[in-house]
């Protein structure tokens, strides 16, 4: 196995470096130009016409430069409209509002576009006081019903001032359509920090399948996995050793670091399988070279994990979670298509790997699909999203590292970037391509021209 790993590794440093022997063509991978949809050099958050600065966010407390974009959800309409998604948790004092998305009159704008409070700044600006309004959001994801579902922490600068809880809001109506607060039992004040959402809906069953969702949240320093049944109206945690940091990795800024991304298998409408059929949840710990499986039935089935179990039945459920394989180096962000490619960001390597499901997680399988070093660079949020034309879509938020470990950076830097390309495109080393209106007409302008 570490063998392997090596070999993995040593490949990795071959493609995104471009070297190559003499006498070849050209490089085995090239650099990967995504589309940029915006990108800041400058990130605030103005309070709404209408609204009073609230007196708590005084100058010496309300800090621009602190304000740290995690997750980004694009929201595709008819012909091309589209809106963004931004979180923008309160890790610190003086974030006006946690869940954002850019402003219509914005949205072909590239450079440090207008952000404005989704659905409203009304949700916003109690400030942990009053618990049924978002205090600080972290996480999104947009299902097949047109409903953005969110993860409020609950938290403000690492205070639990409410629980955390689970928002669904009608994509069409932006209003709030369903709410769960998280059990006390199943998170850990100030400590719970979710770093990934996945739902799942059953579209198998017609004109039932948005009355329903299955929705997974991975607690990285807490060690576990939340599952929220929306049918239901209950959650249960599960906690596994392979949710852990593997405890020989003891890099200071990542070492506590357990569960970091879900994915789920994609639904596979064969007869023969069936619907359901071999259906998995992979994760991994971001201070882990490993990724790791579970069958999604048995994630799903309440009963195991919220009665008391004999020594025998919880040995068979250790069997359950299997070690998929290991890359030799760690990933950050994690997203799967709707073909059942697994895709993963590279720590500090600017590149992006693929892994098809049910193949071997190895140095054969592993493709590296994008490398851009000015692009690529800290992704704390990707997502794979059908577009208007019914297809794949990966969008990534990426960072510039330095703003995440307290360093300093230029004025005019850019630090934070929404960048996008075609799944297609990926797969098959083509030029990156999207379907959003504005963008499509500057890459056919340049292909013109």
């Amino acid at each position: 196995m570490l063998l392997l790993c090596c070999c993995f590794v040593q490949l990795l440093i071959h493609l995104v470096s471009g070297d190559v022997a003499e006498g070849d063509v050209e490089p085995l991978l090239r650099r990967k130009e995504f589309v940029t949809l915006h990108k800041w050099s400058e990130l605030k958050l103005g309070v709404p016409e209408g609204y009073q600065q609230p007196p708590t966010l005084d100058a010496n407390r309300y800090a621009q430069d602190k304000l740290l974009p995690v997750d980004v959800d694009v929201e595709y309409g008819d012909d091309g409209y589209h809106r963004t998604f931004l979180t923008i948790p309160r890790l610190s004092h003086g974030v006006l509002y946690s869940l954002a998305v850019v402003a219509d009159s914005d949205n072909s704008t590239l450079l440090n576009p207008l952000l404005v409070p989704y659905p409203s700044y009304d949700w916003h600006s109690s400030f942990g006081q009053n618990c049924s309004s978002i205090t600080s959001a972290i996480r999104t994801f947009i299902d097949d019903c047109w409903r953005l579902w969110v993860v409020d922490l609950g938290q403000i600068n690492g205070i639990q001032y409410c629980a955390p809880q689970i928002l669904a809001f009608d994509l069409v109506t932006d209003q709030l359509i369903h709410r769960y607060v998280i059990p006390a039992s199943q998170y850990t004040p100030g400590v719970s920090i979710f770093t990934a959402l996945a739902v799942d809906i059953d579209d198998s069953v017609p004109k039932a399948e948005c009355s329903t969702a299955m929705v997974y949240i991975a607690d990285p320093w807490g060690y576990g996995l939340i599952v929220y049944d929306m049918s239901r109206g209950q959650s249960w945690r599960i906690q596994n050793a392979h949710m852990q940091p593997d405890q020989q990795l003891t890099q200071d800024k990542t070492g506590s670091s357990g569960i970091f991304t879900v994915s789920i298998s994609p639904r596979q409408h064969d007869k023969e399988g069936g619907d359901n059929a071999e259906r998995r949840l992979y994760f991994h710990a971001l201070n882990s070279f490993l990724e790791v499986s579970v069958p999604l039935v048995v994630v799903n089935n309440a009963s195991l994990w919220t009665q008391l179990k004999n020594t025998e039945t919880q040995n068979e459920l250790l069997k359950e979670f299997r070690i998929v394989g290991s890359r030799g180096i760690q990933c950050e962000s994690e997203a799967m298509d709707s073909e059942g490619n697994l895709y993963c960001s590279l720590i500090s390597s600017s590149a992006l790997i693929a892994w098809k499901e049910n193949s071997d997680y190895d140095s054969d399988h592993l493709k590296v699909v994008a490398y851009n070093p000015d692009r690529l660079r800290f992704v704390t949020g990707l997502k794979v999203n059908r577009n208007n034309l019914d297809e794949d879509e990966l969008w990534a938020l990426s960072s510039n590292p330095e703003l995440f470990v307290g360093g300093s950076v230029q004025t005019d830097d850019i630090k934070f970037q929404i960048i996008g390309c075609g799944v297609k495109n990926l797969l098959e080393n083509e030029p990156c391509s999207v379907v959003i209106n504005h963008l499509q007409n500057t890459i056919n302008y340049y292909k013109e021209h």
